[in-house]
């Protein structure tokens, strides 16, 4: 696989579809790096291309990030049951054991994702690649009594952590 600067000056098109799913159903924000990816080797490093998108997701307005927020699936909700996540989501939940929950998990999982979604009016993120299912309600917990800008940050840097675990993926690493 060609690093990100050398993907994107053999094609543009195969440089978005390969990185269009960082971000959960928001592929514009690997769209607005393609401009600088073009520009700088230096976004041949993984890091460096992390860094810019992380920049570019972080200073983008409030609606995009909430628009970006709210496009991730509840953690081993309703879609993850009925296998219509993304296969990076697939991916990163089968990690963590989310798609084997047993009845009472799946209940609690329901429980918590609908307090936290009735109090911040956004689902729980969190990077769950390689994470036990106890670390994921521990934080689930922990996080509930955050007020809601803590969350939005939490779920901000979250997504990001997400976004480097894909690219990861995406090269094998």
């Amino acid at each position: 696989m060609k690093l990100p600067q050398e993907l994107a000056q053999d094609s543009a098109e195969k440089f978005l579809e390969t990185f269009k799913n960082l971000y959960e159903h928001s592929p514009w924000f690997v769209e607005q790096s393609l401009e600088s990816v073009l520009a700088n080797e230096k976004y041949n490093s993984l890091k460096a291309f992390h860094q810019l998108l992380c920049e570019i997701m972080l200073s983008s307005n409030h609606d995009l990030q909430d628009n970006l927020i709210i496009a991730h699936p509840l953690l081993a909700g309703k879609k993850a049951q009925n296998n219509e996540l993304t296969d990076f989501s697939t991916t990163e939940q089968k990690s963590a054991g989310l798609n084997d929950c047993t009845e009472d998990e799946i209940k609690l999982f329901e429980k918590l994702n609908e307090e936290y979604f009735e109090k911040f009016n956004f689902p729980f993120i969190m990077a769950v690649k390689e994470k036990k299912k106890s670390e994921i309600i521990t934080s689930f917990l922990e996080r509930k009594n955050n007020t809601r800008d803590q969350e939005r940050t939490n779920a901000l840097n979250e997504i990001n952590k997400i976004a480097w675990l894909r690219i990861k993926e995406i090269y094998g690493l």
